[in-house]
């Protein structure tokens, strides 16, 4: 198993830069396919308003837009002949309540899809994009620090895999295993085992599932305070001690409805992440 087809979303947001650096770094590994996606939002007013614009203010607006996407696109063609990628650029206008279905769609046909973390103190969707895309599409989504990579530039050589023996943690190490295959240490962090989700000793069976794969793997298991927020802290907290370069978690929803709205452990360490988070569901 390898990633042999790359997503990158790529929008207007200077964290771009850092997800083209991760895409670029991935896509040298694996010998992948790389596809960057593009979307432009093209605002629709209801029919009541429209009766009361004037087409030709309806028709500036349209043109500036297409302005402001074709500099974007000019920007980003930039960025990646200065980093020497090959990349088929997908680029297209979808009204707002479209965007984030578009970048699923596209998502379902990559083995891995980069997405950035939202940026403190925005308004955008980014939350919603990143858990629309993993629940929607049904693939593995790897998020992007907004600050940019650690301290080395590296992504997945040091990882570590937050694993409880639940179906999301699961699929989760399965769907990062070409990442676990090329690192140098794996680290499988268990945290307040539940009786019935682990063998005798917690994690080892998965580890030893994983040396099958050829990963070089150690368990750490760990007892401490239940709530969201301090769970979330001791993976961050392991991540910090242990120069960690990628963490490897399953995404937890409260709703299995359209409108799903991550978990608190996960929307914890999503807001406070210093590497990229690879999550699926």
């Amino acid at each position: 198993m390898s990633y042999k087809s790359l997503l990158v979303h790529v929008d207007d947001r200077p964290s771009t830069e850092a997800r083209l650096d991760v895409a670029r770094m991935l896509q040298e590994r694996f010998d992948a396919h790389l596809t960057a996606v593009y979307l432009s939002v093209d605002v629709v007013m209801p029919g009541y308003m429209m009766e009361h614009v004037p087409s030709s203010v309806l028709e500036a607006a349209a043109e500036e837009r297409k302005k402001q996407a074709k500099q974007r696109l000019a920007e980003i063609d930039t960025m990646l002949k200065r980093r020497h990628m090959t990349v088929e650029m997908r680029s297209e206008s979808v009204i707002a309540t479209d965007y984030i279905d578009r970048v699923a769609l596209h998502a379902r046909y990559a083995d891995l899809t980069i997405l950035g973390q939202p940026e403190p103190g925005t308004d955008d969707a980014g939350d919603l994009l990143i858990e629309e895309t993993m629940f929607g599409a049904g693939r593995p989504v790897l998020v992007v620090p907004y600050i940019g990579l650690p301290k080395g530039g590296k992504v997945g050589s040091k990882v570590l895999a937050a694993y409880d023996g639940g179906r999301e943690a699961t699929r989760a190490l399965v769907d990062a295993l070409p990442m676990l295959k090329t690192a140098d240490t794996v680290k499988l962090l268990v945290i307040n085992p539940k009786p019935g989700r682990h063998g005798e000793a917690p994690g080892h069976d998965m580890a030893r599932y994983l040396a099958r794969h050829g990963v070089k793997v150690e368990v750490a298991v760990e007892k401490m305070s239940t709530s969201d927020v301090g769970i979330g802290d001791a993976v961050l907290n392991h991540v910090a001690e242990n120069d960690i370069d990628l963490l490897v978690m399953g995404a937890y929803g409260h709703s299995r409805l359209r409108e799903l709205v991550l978990g608190g452990v996960t929307r914890h360490i999503m807001g406070h992440m210093t590497v990229p988070v690879l999550m699926s569901h």
